[in-house]
């Protein structure tokens, strides 16, 4: 097949790529930005904007599929949740159809709802509606938080534990419940997702262990071997102008006031979610975290 990837530079959309030129498909890498891609047989890039449509239709001709990975984790200037994820996909949508491509694998998120307290979520959820209306099938995935070489989250909590002398905070009482995926287990079922009929459905995936803040945090040092550090609980309430500040003079802060509402929700699915739809076991992240100590 021929492949659309959005966001096919980022951390997920390169690993597909990769995962898809392996299998013998050709791949087209939909970005915006300007960052250098090394030339591979089958792969091509193609400079398109989600947020303004612009050169979409370029970058879909002669596509059988397009996966829809383009997202923001953090709203700065003009690039906000409304603007990347949910104006983005609903460009995406329009354009898949009117380029003639059979199937649209999306990817959102698990907690994807129409409740605007969250606006990342809300803007998930808008994209999933554009997604189901827009006359393409499709397949969504709703995957928990993303493990790996290259993530965002567990390096950047890494960081946080690695440089926390004695003291580690933590927002709130630590106790949401979070089910770890690898991204290699991700793109697993990306593309069985792409070689099986489209599923006209949300489907959501996570790893074999639901783990609690407080468990990923012990988890994550213990794979670093951070020595001895203590958590120490702190309200989401007390902590969200120091958020605020670092949000507005940080290039990459620790964390923002969107992420620490986030993580004081549950961001689980079934154990047995992965087996369940896609026939295989997806593997722990207690056992898989050393990655997180190479530097």
């Amino acid at each position: 097949m021929r492949i659309a990837i959005t966001g096919g530079t980022g951390f997920v959309g390169s690993n597909t790529a990769r995962s898809l030129l392996e299998a013998g498909h050709q791949v087209v890498l939909v970005s915006r930005g300007s960052r250098r891609v090394a030339p591979r047989e089958g792969l091509a890039v193609v400079r398109a904007d989600v947020v303004s449509g612009e050169r979409l239709g370029d970058a879909f001709a002669g596509c059988d599929a397009v996966v829809h990975l383009t997202a923001i984790i953090r709203e700065t200037g003009k690039q906000t949740f409304d603007a990347v994820i949910r104006r983005g996909t609903e460009n995406v949508a329009r354009a898949a159809r009117d380029a003639g491509v059979t199937h649209l694998v999306n990817i959102s998120a698990i907690g994807a709802d129409p409740d605007p307290r969250f606006p990342y979520h809300y803007a998930k959820w808008e994209g999933e509606q554009a997604v189901r209306a827009c006359g393409v099938a499709y397949t969504t995935l709703r995957p928990s938080l993303i493990f790996g070489p290259g993530d965002g989250f567990f390096t950047t909590l890494s960081g946080l534990v690695r440089f926390s002398i004695p003291v580690i905070p933590v927002a709130g009482d630590g106790g949401a419940l979070f089910q770890p995926i690898s991204i290699d287990d991700v793109v697993r079922c990306v593309v069985l997702s792409l070689e099986r009929a489209p599923a006209l459905r949300e489907i959501e995936i996570g790893g074999p262990e639901q783990l609690t803040y407080d468990q990923i945090i012990d988890v994550v040092h213990d794979a670093i071997g951070a020595g001895m550090r203590v958590k120490v609980h702190v309200p989401v309430a007390a902590l969200m102008p120091v958020a605020a500040l670092m949000d507005r003079v940080l290039p990459n802060p620790p964390v923002t006031p969107a992420q620490l509402r986030m993580l004081a929700r549950n961001n689980i699915t079934r154990i047995d979610a992965v087996t369940s739809a896609f026939g295989f076991a997806p593997v722990s992240f207690t056992a898989n975290a050393g990655y997180l100590n190479e530097r």
